[in-house]
């Protein structure tokens, strides 16, 4: 593949200092906290009797590690007391009990295509555990719909026999690492030691052959990250012949994370032109080392899964990034853990664990916040996905969809973009809109176009003041946990 020329002056024209990935959209800061127990219950009576054959993505949010990671803004708790975990578990099962006694009562049955479970570290779940909480699951869905079964892993703590029996006894069937990086002076610097021998020691030939996908993400923007121990670290990843990797950039969010300042004691994260570059590398890199994109923060090998579900229109950016099978409904349990009912209802539950389990202890699910979305933001949804998954806006598509002449819908989009094309992001044809080589890494500043709760034009302060409020709502939300209703 020929490889992209990075121009600086365009990276530093489309900066934004805060950016959406637009996993969801609208994003999360614009949900109701009004929008709890009884309302994901009358959205889930309300959407699946025109539903019951899609399939269903289950997650299972497992939120401890054992070690604090710096870099990580995910919902987590850090604690080496196992009984903290099995606590957990008493309240996980509560909700998924809650949750499937209104399902069997409305005569709602889960088709469930793929289950996740995710963290934090799922894998500090015993083996004993792991088990138990997959046999539960098995009592109340048909399992041998299931196509897809990822249990996230921390590689310091499975090793080759534990991937076996995660397989042969539980099923597993993909495996999902946060490599993050390979170089020894990153992993010191965001206190996450696994050197690249870990990896190698765990996929063994034996484990590879049970597995039909072996995922790795990748962080950039951590500290001690250069251009040149990016391009190391891709040389050393592509020899563990991950067959999907998927990339992010590293959140920088002290108001959330005290601790990530921690990170900055020995000098700067690396800026923005500095991550683009990186960017820049890793594409050359994985594309020499015959990987596809497959997404914007997506390459895969051309066997894979993945490759196959892009070439064929079937995959998919949800909350557990690129994903086989299309558009799926999520249906989550576990604190912070969010629900995606088609394109029309969003519901997350609580962060907090003792506003989680004291939800449960009154006997209601424990959503907090959620959004039962309009026809403009399932056309816009829709449109931020098309871009993050196939690089571009087919019209055609726009019109079986949702029945709009998407170009007369998004006439002041186009008129805005009409710069973007001038400076080759992207084509715009009587079809569609197209991202171009080079468009592809700004495609966040492109789904931003069609953003109407947060546009191009939003300054960086009026983004923080929503991030704001909306921590504000949640902590009054939280404090009123008691007064829920039945």
């Amino acid at each position: 593949m020929k490889e992209q020329i990075l121009n600086a002056n365009l990276i530093k024209k489309y900066h934004q200092d805060l950016v959406f990935n637009y996993s969801e959209y609208p994003t999360k800061d614009h949900w109701k906290f009004e929008f709890k127990n009884d309302e994901y219950k009358q959205a889930l009576i309300e959407w699946f009797p025109n539903n019951q054959d899609k399939k269903i993505f289950f997650y299972v949010h497992i939120p401890f590690c054992e070690q604090l990671c710096w870099f990580c803004t995910c919902s987590k708790y850090i604690s080496k007391d196992y009984a903290r975990v099995k606590d957990y578990l008493i309240y996980l099962y509560k909700e998924i009990d809650l949750l499937f006694e209104h399902l069997n009562k409305n005569n709602i049955k889960l088709n469930v295509g793929t289950v996740f479970f995710g963290g934090g570290s799922p894998t500090i779940l015993s083996k004993e555990d792991l088990k138990d909480l997959v046999d539960k699951l098995k009592g109340l869905f048909d399992w041998s719909n299931v196509e897809n079964f990822t249990v996230e892993s921390d590689p310091r703590r499975v090793d080759e026999e534990r991937l076996i029996y995660n397989h042969e006894i539980c099923g597993t069937n993909r495996i999902s690492f946060g490599m993050q990086d390979l170089d020894p002076e990153v992993q010191r610097r965001v206190n996450r030691i696994q050197p690249a021998k870990l990896f190698e020691d765990i996929l063994t030939p034996r484990v590879r052959k049970m597995y039909n996908e072996i995922a790795f993400d990748l962080l950039i923007g951590q500290p001690g990250q250069t251009i040149e121990s990016m391009a190391k670290t891709c040389d050393e990843m592509i020899k563990l012949q991950p067959t999907l990797v998927q990339l992010s950039l590293m959140a920088y969010k002290p108001w959330v994370a005290k601790y990530q300042v921690q990170m900055l004691a020995e000098g700067p994260l690396p800026d923005f032109l500095e991550r683009k570059e990186m960017l820049e590398v890793i594409h050359n890199k994985l594309s020499e080392g015959g990987y596809i994109r497959t997404g914007f923060e997506c390459y895969s090998l051309p066997d894979s899964p993945m490759t196959k579900a892009f070439n064929e229109g079937d995959a998919h950016y949800g909350a557990s990034g690129h994903q086989t099978g299309g558009r799926v409904n999520f249906i989550a349990v576990g604190s912070s853990s969010m629900s995606n009912l088609g394109n029309d209802y969003y519901v997350q539950n609580f962060y907090d664990i003792p506003a989680y389990k004291k939800a449960l202890d009154n006997n209601q699910l424990p959503s907090f916040r959620g959004l039962r979305l309009n026809e403009d933001d399932k056309i816009r949804q829709h449109a931020t996905q098309q871009i993050r998954s196939y690089f571009k806006i087919d019209y055609k598509n726009f019109h079986e969809q949702f029945g709009i002449n998407a170009k007369e819908y998004f006439k002041k989009e186009i008129e805005y973009m009409s710069e973007m094309q001038k400076d080759g992001l992207i084509e715009i044809t009587n079809e569609g809109i197209f991202l171009t080589e080079s468009g592809r890494d700004f495609t966040q500043n492109i789904m931003n176009v069609f953003d109407s709760y947060d546009p191009p034009g939003k300054t960086y302060k009026e983004r923080l003041e929503t991030v704001k409020k909306a921590k504000e709502s949640q902590a009054e939300v939280i404090e009123k946990v008691d007064s829920l209703s039945t």
